[in-house]
Parts: C-alpha cells; structure tokens; sequence
C-alpha cells in the first residue's frame, strides 16, 4: 500500500512536469513566432501593404523582437482607424483580463500564498499552498475573506471603467463622420412583421415614414424559394420545347429534301405528342408544341 509521502512525491513530479512542459511550450512558440512573423508578411503582417495607403500600419522591423515595442507604442485611436471599432472592442476585452488577472495573481503571491504555506496546519509538499494548510480555527482565514472582497471589488471596478468606456466610443463612434457616412449606419432591419404589411411597399413607406426624418428606402427579403422553383421548371420546359422544335425543323427539312428529289407531293410530318403527367402511360396524349407553349406561357405570367 503507498504511502501518503509517495503520494505528496507524485503529485510534486507530476505538477513539476506540467509546468516545465508548458513551459517548454510557451518558449517554443514565442520563438517561432519571432522567427516566422519578418518571413512571413503576408500572414503576420497583410495591413502593411494589402490594404489602401490611408489604412496601411507601419512596417515593422525584422528584429526578432521588434514587434514589442511596437504594440506597446502604438494608440487606441490608431488602431480603431486601422481595424475598426470591432476589432478594438476586442483586443481592449483581452487587454482587461489581462490587467485583471496580472494584479490579482501579484496579490495572491504575495498575500494568500505566504498565509497558507504558514498556516501551521500541518499539510505537507503542494497542499501546504492551499487553504487547507489553514486551521479552521485560525484567524488568519480573515485574510481569505478580505481578498475575496478585494478581488470582488477589483473585478466590479474593472468592469465599470470598461463599460464608461464602450459608451463613450459607442457614441463616439455613432456620431463620427466616417461612420454615419456608411449605408449601414442607416440601416435598420425589422422582423416578425405581418403579412398584410410585408405584401405592401406603400403600407411599408407609410408605417416608417412615421420615424423623424422618414425614410429613403425600403427592402422586403421575401422568400423566393417558390420563383425560384418557377423559373427553374420554365428554363426546363422551354429548353425542352426547344428540343422538340429543333427536331421537327430537321425532319421537315429532311421529308422535304426528300420529296423535292423524288418530284413527289411534300407532307409535314405528324407533330410530336406528350403526356401531362409525369407517370409514364398515363393521361391523354397532346401536342407537344402547344402543352409546352401553354405551359411557358403560365409560368411567365406567374414569374412576373
């Protein structure tokens, strides 16, 4: 039976090579990608030259290293000219967890970690890290207590600057020229809207004429499943018809050379016939010509 020491053992030596492990991993990437990123612009630097010259990002040296001071240097606003107010959002969300994350793993170093390693609870190797190394009758379980507050309120505080900010550049940014020059800063989409209304253009105009300053265009994104079925069975009818006619011709022309030759009476040939239904043998035979010609016609009438 192991022991509880082979067992604290293991634990150290598993924990221990994990983290060299990711370690390792770490290193490995951020090397490669040192090495990789001035070889390769088109995948680690596109916006350098891809791109138009007003939206175009500076050119970054080929010093493995040069790409770190480069993102420390450069601006908020320059990067929302450069990859818009999306992308930015974005890379702000990461930068906070960061933030977020860096002071919260310094205070609990330095505060947490030494109150559990002398906690004098008895734990031995990774536990003695841990909470349980405290004594649940020990008043240095307060500091847990404060941290979490401290952590609570850093986080709540974190997120509260972060939400002052995405109102400032939400509006910012809905009141920037470059933005409300664009169609779709002019473009709302509504949904769930009735049929009476929707099979209506004017009663459409007329319902949002009602917002101040009206408006200049309305779209209807209809469901065009059953035109599109319409105008895929005319195509087929009329390519068919088509083919009858174009046989016909050359029969004619055929019989016709024929009789021509022999100085004998030129008959038309008898004209080609089809059935409606598309179950073989049944329904009434009927000229080929007018049925498809009908049918084309029909079919026009309800595409337009």
């Amino acid at each position: 039976m192991a022991s509880s020491s082979d067992s604290d053992d293991n634990s150290v030596s598993t924990f221990s090579s994990s983290l060299v492990f990711n370690i390792v991993v770490a290193a490995v990437i951020f090397v490669g990608f040192c090495i990789l990123r001035p070889r390769f612009k088109r995948v680690y630097a596109p916006r350098t030259y891809a791109v138009g010259k007003e939206k175009r990002s500076p050119a970054i040296g080929s010093w493995p290293l040069a790409w770190i001071p480069a993102v420390l240097k450069v601006s908020d606003d320059k990067i929302i000219e450069r990859v818009g107010l999306d992308t930015y959002m974005f890379l702000r969300y990461m930068r906070s967890m960061f933030v977020i994350f860096v002071v919260l793993s310094f205070l609990s170093l330095v505060t947490i970690l030494p109150v559990n390693i002398t906690g004098g609870g008895g734990a031995t190797e990774l536990n003695r890290l841990t909470i349980a190394n405290v004594p649940s009758e020990s008043t240095k379980l307060w500091v847990h207590i404060v941290f979490f507050m401290v952590f609570v309120a850093w986080v709540l505080r974190n997120i509260f600057v972060e939400l002052q900010v995405y109102t400032r550049l939400r509006i910012w940014w809905l009141t920037n020229p470059s933005h409300t020059g664009k169609v779709g800063a002019s473009t709302i989409m509504v949904t769930t809207l009735p049929p009476a209304l929707v099979d209506s253009d004017d009663r459409l105009r007329a319902t949002f004429d009602l917002f101040p300053g009206g408006v200049r265009q309305v779209i209807v994104n209809r469901n065009c499943s059953e035109l599109e079925e319409a105008v895929e069975e005319r195509d087929a009818l009329a390519a068919s018809l088509e083919k009858q006619l174009t046989s016909y011709a050359a029969k004619c022309e055929k019989l016709y050379k024929k009789a021509t030759k022999k100085g004998g009476e030129y008959k038309a040939p008898k004209r080609p016939t089809m059935r409606e239904s598309k179950i073989p043998l049944r329904g009434p035979k009927l000229d080929a010509f007018e049925f498809l010609s009908t049918k084309i016609g029909e079919l026009n009438r309800r595409i337009a």
